[in-house]
């Protein structure tokens, strides 16, 4: 985990960057005509030339997407938001079902004596290896790896890594069985 001061986050490349991304972007956002994947995919693309998915569905966001590697053949549904702050990679064959959030920051709240506002953040890579499927409505958080072939089951708040070819449910999630 690293620690960004707010300056990081708020700099003026990112402001521009967001701000073209977003007047791109935004129009497009929550069309569910499947053409508009396509577009979707292509406006990502500008800002980010390691996104190679175009099942980019309605509604989906994400922030800072300069930071995030999407694979082949993966498939990002409804609502979905990333964070890309922190850096995502998102591996091939990967499906992310509907409104699932992958979160790479979170405030620093660690001196009593100043405003959490002020203390920056706290990041970590969200990795997701090849061929994972996550449920709908799976909270990711920073700093997590889930290994090859996982699922993740509907509404999970995933804290920590998850191994490869495992089937992981809960709140906190952990894993309750392997799939070989």
């Amino acid at each position: 985990m690293t620690v960004r001061s707010n300056s990081d986050m708020k700099s003026l490349k990112n402001y521009v960057l967001h701000g073209l991304y977003l007047s791109l972007y935004s129009p497009f956002k929550n069309i569910s005509f499947p053409f508009f994947n396509y577009i979707r995919y292509g406006v990502i693309r500008l800002f980010s030339k390691s996104i190679r998915t175009t099942y980019i569905s309605d509604g989906v966001f994400v922030w800072f997407p300069w930071r995030v590697k999407i694979g082949k053949d993966s498939s990002i549904n409804q609502g979905v938001l990333i964070d890309g702050y922190g850096g995502v990679d998102i591996g091939t064959g990967v499906r992310i079902a509907a409104y699932s959030t992958i979160n790479t920051a979170d405030h620093n709240f660690s001196d009593v004596s100043k405003r959490i506002m002020d203390q920056g953040y706290i990041c970590g890579k969200v990795v997701i290896e090849d061929d994972v499927w996550i449920g709908t409505h799976v909270c990711i958080n920073k700093g997590v790896t889930i290994g090859k072939g996982s699922v993740i089951g509907s509404g999970a708040v995933v804290t920590q890594d998850i191994p490869a070819y495992s089937v992981a449910v809960g709140v906190p999630c952990r894993v309750i069985k392997k799939r070989l």
